[in-house]
């Protein structure tokens, strides 16, 4: 290692004055652990007298690479810390946990040791292959293979993992991201646990300013927060501007343990039922919870709510309003008085009105429109998943018309239908673009509102068939809009495996209340609204409704905005932001 200097320090002493290499690595890993977080660290050191030099002068890194090479081949890889060692460092310990159980399982051992020989118990490449790609799914973290089997062990996977994800690739923010297990049943600690994902995001100038936290809720139910390392959104932006973010996949979604097929399979539907059950919104917040007190460490945050999140905010307020400074909600201020009959009826309403908007501005679609329909009749036309195209299919392109852009997007794709006596491969493509199976909790999102002693009883497929603008023959034709039918378990092929799970949720009366009532009305946390007059997904009405049994609330109309009209405008939410840090005695 070349002679260098630090100010304050002095010379840092050459290796061979030391005469012990192993004390002069120690000494400059506690040295640099001053300056860097513990990820940035080396774990490796290599002394060299002086530097290799190109013919130029300059430092031949080719060269220095040969050596590292040469010096990691001689030696066993450096061994980490106890886990458990860092205060705080739950996530680290979490992962470990997660290598142990990988191990043990392939192995058929009851217990590993963090340092045993993996090969020993019978690890060959293949086990090691396999578990490393599931610790790389899980944490992003790539494992050096070459100097695993060198030492193979539970502790190596760690030591010889790259760092995990820290600093985002966009400059103007840093992220740190978050894996922490959690019970699949709260009420059953010591059950089956889940993972759940979480990132928290701030401007990299604010970084260790302190600034207060904001959790967000996202909608869906089924979506995934935005990584801030591609994209940056408005809302986000604005939210930057006076918080360190919290972008939490709640369970079931995105980068948390998903719902899938595979999470259901071999299960009996009452089983399955059990099992889905816990993904609503009571365990959400009691997710948010332990990540907030056992990960983060505050007192409390803020809480953004878009639509869905929305209502898990509620909750939120219902059972730890001691936990929250204040709320701010985008299109989803619905749940406690609102039950699915009441939220589709007047979803249905307004979904005939955006139908009679969009034959208004597009009267030539209709017999387009017609001719498609009689078409899928009379022949098998096949989407690329594999399924059938059929009308009801072709009915789900409505789901665009509460965004801006919507029912321009729906004419171009009906425009674009026809190459001949032929549907084209576009069209058919961008129907296909429906099918959202991929998050089955979007198809099942009618047991949000369960209720203690209620069952949903499939309240779309109930009142859809009651209205005569969405029969069979009915012109012009209609489309639907945020729904969700029985057919759809049948017709589309990733549903296929959750239609009787599907049928017991519709029957289910045995709901635990999300909501509490009293609480709410007594709320003295603010709580900041904004609903679209014609949101075709949260009907402005329950949510008017909503707001008249809140304390501390206040519920702003707008007849500009869609749906996501809020989170598209930045300086809209900006607004309300600096509307909601004045402090406020009275209900508007």
């Amino acid at each position: 290692m070349s002679e260098r200097t630090h100010e304050g320090h002095g010379r840092l002493p050459d290796e061979r004055e030391q005469g012990d290499t192993a004390d002069m690595t120690s000494r400059l890993r506690e040295h640099l652990a001053a300056f860097l977080s513990r990820e940035a660290v080396p774990t490796e050191f290599v002394f060299v007298d002086t530097f290799p030099a190109l013919p130029n002068g300059k430092v031949d890194r080719a060269a220095l690479g040969r050596l590292a090479a040469a010096e990691a081949a001689s030696e066993e890889p450096p061994q980490l810390p106890e886990v458990g060692a860092a205060p705080g460092d739950e996530v680290m310990t979490d992962d470990v946990d997660f290598l142990v159980r990988l191990f043990t399982k392939e192995l058929s051992q009851a217990h590993i040791g963090l340092d045993e020989d993996l090969t020993r118990l019978g690890a060959n490449s293949l086990v090691l292959v396999k578990v490393c790609a599931a610790w790389t799914d899980r944490t992003g973290r790539h494992v050096d293979g070459a100097r695993l089997r060198r030492n193979p062990t539970i502790r190596n996977v760690l030591a010889c993992s790259s760092p995990p994800a820290r600093d985002a690739d966009n400059a103007d923010v840093v992220v740190d991201t978050h894996r922490f297990e959690v019970p699949l049943d709260h009420d059953d600690p010591a059950g089956p646990s889940i993972t759940v994902f979480a990132q928290t995001v701030v401007r990299r100038e604010a970084a260790g300013h302190h600034l207060p936290y904001l959790l967000f809720l996202q909608g869906g139910p089924g979506g995934q927060c935005p990584d801030p390392r591609n994209l940056i959104p408005k809302w986000l932006d604005a939210a930057l501007d006076r918080y360190q973010v919290v972008l939490l996949d709640q369970r079931g979604c995105g980068r948390s343990s998903p719902v899938t097929t595979d999470s259901i399979a071999g299960l009996t539907a009452t089983a399955a039922l059990e099992r889905l059950r816990c993904f609503r919104a009571d365990a959400i917040v009691r997710d948010a919870e332990l990540l907030r007190e056992r990960i983060l460490r505050i007192p409390s945050w803020t809480l953004l709510g878009e639509s869905y999140g929305g209502s898990i905010a509620l909750t939120y307020l219902s059972h730890f309003p001691e936990r929250i400074d204040r709320a701010f909600i985008s299109s989803g201020l619905i749940g406690p008085v609102s039950s699915a009959d009441d939220v589709l009826r007047d979803t249905l309403a307004m979904s005939k009105k955006k139908n009679a908007e969009y034959h208004e501005r597009y009267p030539d679609d209709e017999a387009v429109i017609e001719r498609i329909v009689d078409h899928l009749r009379e022949h098998e036309v096949v989407l690329p998943t594999g399924d059938r195209l059929s009308p009801e299919r072709l009915r789900m392109l409505g789901l665009k018309f509460g965004f801006d852009g919507g029912m321009e997007a729906v004419h171009d794709v009906i425009q674009t239908a026809w190459d001949g006596d032929d549907l084209t491969e576009a069209f058919v493509k961008a129907v296909a673009g429906t099918d959202m199976s991929s998050s089955p909790l979007f198809y099942l999102q009618e047991y949000i509102y369960g209720m203690p002693g209620c069952a949903t009883r499939w309240a779309a497929d109930r009142l859809y068939a009651d209205e005569p603008a969405f029969s069979d023959h009915a012109r012009p034709f209609h489309f639907y809009g945020e729904v969700t039918f029985p057919w759809m378990f049948r017709q589309i092929g990733g549903l296929r495996p959750f239609a009787e799970v599907a049928d017991e949720l519709a029957r289910y009366t045995g709901w635990t209340s999300l909501y509490d009532l009293p609480q709410l009305a007594r709320n003295t946390v603010p709580v900041y609204a904004v609903a679209a007059m014609d949101d075709l997904y949260v009907p402005a009405a329950q949510q008017f409704r909503t707001a008249q049994q809140i304390g501390s609330c206040w519920l702003f109309f707008s007849a500009d905005y869609n749906h996501a009209g809020l989170m598209n405008d930045r300086e809209g939410l900006a607004r309300l932001l600096e509307f909601g840090s004045v402090p406020r005695t009275r209900r508007t």
